[in-house]
């Protein structure tokens, strides 16, 4: 009882926070003016011009011409290099609400082994064979106050995710072994090079019916964890970007201890599109107070492919995982994994 009371109440101030930031944010709505910059029918434009309205200046000379059929733009989808780049005069006469927004403003971790996503890998474990680790999830937009843009999106976004990742032992007639449920809600935020999110998610652990046949003397841990979450991002460049979080149970069971922090690297190529794609590489460590605070480490490498319009991101690649057991069932086990599949982002 005391537990439903604790994720009650966590979960009444995160509705809280999110609503307060609505508030906020409508109080700038004055100011934000989608500008319009298409023309009404087809004309010139000088570099003078783009630099009014963009970035940088894209021609080699003040006096070039653009092409008629070419409309003036902004490259928002562009990270800049540095933050004397940024125009927030313009990004903010952008600004505006949408419902179901098109890409993330906090994108989720290439590494991170409990980020919710579609996945399905095939992995050796290490004095043991084959297991399937495999997860239907996903993060997607609910409300944006912000820029319109799916791969670079400048402002605030509410963001929903969810996902239940299982492992099948496919030595043991596909019986399925454990599944880890989470569902969260994420207050996220995006300027220029800066990423930020704020929370909550609850991650509850299930031991499979087949397994427990399998070994009748297993005692079963109810693993739960009601957490606030904050988190931070810096893209270091186009491509590359440097992460860390904090996560606090307020209501936590089975072992399952306060704190949890998260920490890694990722090398994402922006512009991976159409079919020739790019290599990616990640990099990911979590600690967790349980058990006396243990660590794991996940490292994923391989090619991707990116929707030009969605920045949805499609990869296939190999993963080496070593630390605590993936399935948080299994806790006090240890386990390294080594193996290959494909992963799904939103």
């Amino acid at each position: 009882m005391r537990t439903l009371e604790l994720r009650v109440v966590l979960l009444g101030l995160t509705l809280n926070i999110l609503v307060g930031q609505c508030e906020c944010l409508n109080s700038l709505s004055g100011l934000a003016r989608a500008a319009d910059f298409a023309l009404s029918k087809p004309q010139a434009a000088t570099s003078k011009q783009l630099v009014q309205i963009g970035f940088e200046q894209n021609a080699s000379d003040a006096n070039d011409v653009l092409v008629a059929d070419e409309p003036p733009f902004v490259e928002f989808d562009r990270i800049p290099p540095d933050d004397s780049e940024y125009n927030f005069d313009e990004v903010r006469r952008r600004m505006g609400y949408e419902i179901l927004p098109a890409g993330l403003m906090y994108r989720s971790y290439l590494a991170g082994e409990k980020e919710p996503r579609f996945q399905s890998m095939w992995l050796n474990e290490t004095g043991r064979g084959l297991v399937w680790e495999t997860q239907l999830g996903g993060r997607v937009g609910l409300l944006r106050y912000g820029t319109p843009d799916a791969v670079n999106p400048q402002g605030w976004q509410l963001d929903m995710e969810g996902g239940a990742q299982a492992r099948v032992d496919p030595q043991q007639e596909s019986d399925l072994e454990a599944v880890d449920f989470r569902f969260g809600l994420l207050s996220t935020w995006r300027f220029s090079r800066h990423s930020f999110k704020a929370g909550y998610y609850h991650l509850s652990s299930h031991i499979g019916d087949e397994y427990l046949i399998r070994n009748p003397k297993f005692n079963r841990t109810n693993y739960v964890r009601d957490s606030a979450v904050v988190g931070y991002t810096f893209d270091m460049t186009e491509d590359m970007s440097v992460y860390g979080e904090v996560g606090y149970a307020a209501g936590a069971e089975g072992g399952a201890k306060p704190l949890e922090f998260q920490y890694g690297y990722q090398y994402t190529p922006l512009r991976a599109y159409g079919f020739r794609g790019a290599p990616f590489f990640g990099i990911n460590g979590h600690t967790r107070e349980d058990f006396n605070w243990i660590t794991s480490v996940n490292t994923v490498a391989g090619w991707q492919w990116r929707g030009e319009q969605t920045n949805h991101l499609f990869r296939l690649g190999f993963q080496y995982y070593t630390g605590p057991a993936i399935q948080w069932e299994f806790v006090g086990r240890n386990e390294t994994l080594c193996g290959a599949g494909l992963w799904f982002d939103y």
